[in-house]
C-alpha cells in the first residue's frame, strides 16, 4: 500500500473580506519530492503557507497533512515552517544552539528541560547546516544567510517529515544559498518533502522536482522543464493571465 501524499490540498479558497487571495486550489506534494511555489508578489503563496500551518483559516475546501488532520499533524512536530522573515529581537541574548533548540521543544515535554538526545539533534543540525563552530555565538551577530540556515537547522532538529520555506533565499549570500540547495536535496533523498517558495528561476531545475506555478490559483504543476516555458511564466507573472 503506496504511502499518503504529504501534502494534499484540494478545492482551497481563501478570501480577505471582498478579496479572494487563493480560488480552488489543489495540490499534492509526496516524500521525497522537493517542490518550488513560482508567482508573483501578491499570488497567494504566503497565504498558502499560512492556510498549510493553521494561521489562515480557508473559506472553502480542504487540507490534509501526512493523511490527516493538518492540527494533529502539526501537534506532532512533524511539520516545520521556515517564514519569510521571523519575529525575532535580533539583539536579545539567545544564542545559535539555542534557537535551534527550540525545534526541540515539543519533544521535551513540559519542563522543556534539554536532553542528552536534544543536544545531539542540535549539534547534528548545526553541522549540517555548516555552522558548528558558530553555535555559541549570539544570533544577532550572524549575516543574514547564515541565520537563515540557523531556520533550516531548527527545521532538521525538529527531525519534521515536511519542511515548508517561504522565500528561504531572499537576502542570502551565494554560499548559504548552495549550502540550502545541497542541503534540501539531501533532506528529500532522505524521504522528507519538502514545499519551498522561491523567486530564483535560475536555480529551479537544481533543485526542484516539481514546480507549482501560482496566481491565486493553481495555472501548472509538474517538472521544471515544463513549467519554465515562456508562455507559462507570463502567465505566472501576470501577463495574460484570465480573471
Amino acid at each position: 500500500m503506496s504511502e499518503p501524499p504529504m501534502i494534499e490540498v484540494q478545492g482551497l479558497t481563501v478570501r480577505y473580506d471582498s478579496v479572494r487571495a487563493l480560488s480552488d486550489v489543489n495540490l499534492r506534494l509526496t516524500a521525497g519530492r522537493v517542490v518550488g511555489l513560482l508567482g508573483m508578489n501578491g499570488s497567494g503563496k504566503s497565504t498558502l503557507f499560512g492556510s498549510l500551518m493553521g494561521s489562515v483559516r480557508p473559506s472553502a475546501g480542504s487540507i490534509r497533512l501526512m493523511g490527516g488532520d493538518p492540527g494533529a499533524a502539526r501537534k506532532a512536530n512533524l511539520v516545520s515552517y521556515v517564514p519569510q522573515s521571523e519575529a525575532v529581537d535580533w539583539d536579545f541574548p539567545v544564542s545559535v544552539a539555542d534557537v535551534v533548540m527550540m525545534g526541540r521543544y515539543g519533544r521535551q515535554g513540559f519542563t522543556r528541560r534539554p536532553r542528552p538526545a536534544d543536544r545531539r539533534a542540535v549539534t547534528d543540525a548545526l553541522d549540517r547546516v555548516g555552522l558548528a563552530d558558530l553555535a555559541g555565538r549570539q544570533i544577532g551577530e550572524l549575516s543574514g544567510g547564515q541565520r537563515k540556515r540557523v531556520f533550516v537547522a531548527r527545521g532538521i532538529a525538529q527531525e519534521a517529515s515536511l519542511l515548508l520555506l517561504d522565500e528561504p533565499f531572499a537576502g542570502v549570500d551565494k554560499g548559504s544559498e548552495r549550502t540550502i540547495v545541497a542541503l534540501l536535496r539531501a533532506l528529500a533523498d532522505e524521504g522528507r518533502g519538502i514545499l519551498i517558495s522561491t523567486h530564483d528561476l535560475a536555480g529551479v531545475p537544481e533543485l526542484c522536482d516539481e514546480v507549482v506555478l501560482l496566481q491565486n490559483r493553481v495555472l501548472f504543476q509538474g517538472p521544471p522543464a515544463e513549467a519554465l516555458t515562456p508562455e507559462r511564466l507570463a502567465l505566472a507573472f501576470g501577463l495574460g493571465v484570465e480573471q
